[in-house]
């Protein structure tokens, strides 16, 4: 990890929710490249493709790899609208720790590393949910909740399948408004 790295301004780089996408991508793009410079990450911002997602309800980020080879950050456009550009900058952070150690380690993963470099960076290991699931999977015994955002085999036959916590029986429950019971 690097030595004092300066201290990020993520005031400079901010795009408001009014922004294009091209603009957020290229933003973003120049944000990473500052990230990178500053925390001697293992990371070629230009060797990846950047795109934003419109359909993600569950990530606010994602890195898309082929045989441990980091291909294309990902960043998920309801995120950004819903939290802003300092959360999203998070993200940004959040994505190329795992570049850097898929291309320093062959590692995806949230573990110690993760964890360390997640904590240099000043970014987080998991991000809050940030839409509405269309269903609700319950357990029977415990009560746990699994929000669904798709009509999954797991919500269209909870019966098959049990709770991980506790072994009870599932439920599955609509949560959209006005739903027609589909």
């Amino acid at each position: 990890m690097s030595s004092d790295p300066l201290p990020l301004d993520t005031d400079f780089y901010a795009v408001d929710r009014k922004t294009s996408v091209p603009e957020f991508l290229a933003v973003s793009k120049v944000y990473a490249r500052e990230v990178v410079a500053n925390y001697d990450l293992t990371v070629s911002v230009s060797d990846l493709e950047w795109e934003v997602s419109k359909r993600a309800k569950r990530r606010a980020g994602a890195v898309k790899h082929r045989d441990d080879e980091p291909e294309t950050v990902s960043l998920t456009w309801e995120y950004f609208q819903e939290h802003g550009w300092a959360a999203t900058a998070s993200v940004i952070r959040h994505e190329l720790i795992h570049v850097h150690l898929l291309n320093e380690a062959d590692d995806p993963s949230h573990g110690d590393r993760f964890e360390a470099w997640a904590d240099e960076l000043q970014t987080t290991v998991t991000c809050e949910r940030f839409a509405d699931p269309n269903w609700w999977v319950v357990c029977e015994s415990c009560g746990s909740e699994m929000p669904r955002y798709r009509k999954s085999k797991l919500v269209k036959n909870p019966d098959q399948y049990r709770c991980g916590g506790c072994g009870g029986s599932l439920s599955a429950r609509d949560a959209r408004p006005d739903a027609d019971g589909d």
